[in-house]
């Protein structure tokens, strides 16, 4: 089963694993232009992909709990807590 992409002009997209941005459709072929390319070019539609979404990049890595300090809050109130030992 194959997945409908619906491209609209300037989408980031992937193509063979470079970004670039569609530009449009032109008989039957996309044009598009690789990010930091100054010239377009006409490839297969089907070999486009869209880059993971941001939501998905996060995810891919471990987050703290909401609860759970952070570790310049645990050095900031480490540091508060060696001052004042030192102060008295």
């Amino acid at each position: 089963m194959s997945s409908v992409v619906v491209l609209s002009p300037d989408q980031p997209v992937l193509h063979r694993g470079r970004r670039a941005t569609f530009l449009h459709l032109s008989r039957g072929e996309a044009i598009i232009r690789y990010w930091g390319g100054s010239h377009a070019m006409s490839v297969p539609p089907e070999s486009l992909s869209l880059p993971p979404t941001r939501r998905a990049a996060r995810s891919s890595r471990p987050l703290a709990a909401r609860d759970e300090p952070l570790a310049r809050e645990v050095a900031a109130r480490d540091a508060a807590a060696l001052q004042q030992r030192l102060s008295t």
